[in-house]
């Protein structure tokens, strides 16, 4: 029987990326113009539900939209299938239909679950995404990436699903608490150390000015670091949207910062968890031989300046983080893949172009032991 094939051709979304200072009620009129839409869900946590949740409920209702408002306890912790069954439920109860339209308020985790509600429910319906951390205004809304936590690791279970569009409003950084504002600046840190030199340069220059939050050149400074960060991070995944290769590189300090923070418990935040791993990363990259010592320590010193752990925690053993690699979703042939700095915004290349490379166990735990013992040498 002759065999007949037909090439099947799936169209790239696109979507827009708006950045700006105090643009939260423009962002919700933009959002209803864009996308009429039967009904609305804001799916937030806890604590954003108090901040920004009945504000934004509020401009949907005033702007004549059927729209409601869903909360689940915030946190890390909260990540799970659980979390996410209850929101399906929840939208199920009151009849959320594909001709309806959820807009992700809050951090990461608000981000990522509420994605990966919206790439599953009814087989998938749009979704918004309006980020009011550092993490997630640097990183995590951006890409696609939704997933839930469980028992055996981080980021799991979950899909490629992206946003139909993303509100940047730099302003609510002002009510995110301190440490999560510190925590959150390590993903704009990290594209600048795999991409852009001049990112570094500029977070040096105005160091002062982003970790104090106010004085009247804080808005424009904020805006622009943000933006900054987005062009890197955009670029990235415009080039490699399932991570076959070059969005790898976004990985930098994740393998063995994902261990850290599944091991801690999460009492580390993933922010802090992945300071230590960029700082181990480094490591790994300065004893291979592809990173230079004062690119190394260049590393150690930013993390330090911005108030972030370098160090792995006592209570955690180089047998437990091992292990916890073996298993991560960025492990390829059952070994764990790690991504190696060659200088500041650059990252070194493999054999064929690969952006990872495996390292020999018994290798990457005298590594790791060194680490350890001295993590600011040289």
């Amino acid at each position: 029987m002759k065999q007949i094939n037909v090439r099947v051709r799936v169209q790239p979304q696109k979507y827009t990326l708006s950045i700006g200072y105090d643009i939260l009620k423009s962002a919700v009129k933009t959002i209803v113009d864009r996308y009429p839409a039967r009904k609305y869900a804001i799916i937030t946590d806890s604590t954003v539900k108090e901040l920004y949740g009945g504000l934004v409920l509020e401009y949907l209702q005033n702007a004549g939209v059927n729209a409601f408002l869903i909360d689940f306890p915030a946190g890390e912790l909260h990540k799970t299938m659980e979390t996410k069954r209850y929101l399906d439920n929840r939208l199920l109860d009151v009849r959320f239909q594909r001709d309806s339209i959820i807009i992700a308020l809050g951090g990461g985790v608000v981000g990522d679950v509420a994605g990966f509600v919206a790439a599953t429910y009814m087989r998938g319906i749009p979704f918004y995404q309006i980020p009011t951390t550092v993490m997630a205004q640097a990183d995590s809304s951006i890409g696609g990436k939704t997933a839930v936590d469980c028992p055996q690791g981080k980021n799991l279970i979950g899909a490629f699903h992206h946003p139909v569009g993303v509100f940047i409003d730099t302003k609510t950084l002002s009510t995110l608490d301190e440490r999560n504002y510190r925590s959150g600046l390590i993903e704009i840190i990290k594209h600048g150390l795999i991409r852009d030199a001049g990112l570094i340069s500029f977070i040096r220059k105005h160091l002062d000015i982003i970790l104090s939050r106010g004085g009247p050149d804080y808005p424009s400074v904020i805006t622009s670091l943000m933006t900054l960060n987005c062009r890197i991070k955009n670029d990235v995944v415009a080039k490699d949207a399932k991570e076959n290769n070059l969005r790898k590189i976004l990985n930098y300090g994740h393998t063995i910062g994902h261990a850290i923070e599944h091991l801690s418990g999460y009492s580390l935040l993933h922010g802090e968890a992945v300071a230590t791993g960029i700082a181990a990363e480094a490591y790994l990259s300065l004893k291979c031989g592809y990173l230079s010592a004062p690119a190394y320590t260049e590393q150690i010193s930013l993390i330090r300046d911005i108030g972030l752990p370098f160090s792995i925690p006592d209570n955690i053993g180089i047998d437990d983080i091992i292990e916890t690699m073996y298993i991560d979703k960025k492990a390829r042939s059952g070994k764990p893949s790690f991504v190696m700095l060659a200088a500041i915004g650059k990252v070194k290349l493999f054999k064929g172009g690969k952006t990872t490379t495996a390292i020999e166990e018994t290798k990457l735990r005298s590594m790791l032991a060194a680490f350890m013992e001295s993590p600011v040498y040289p």
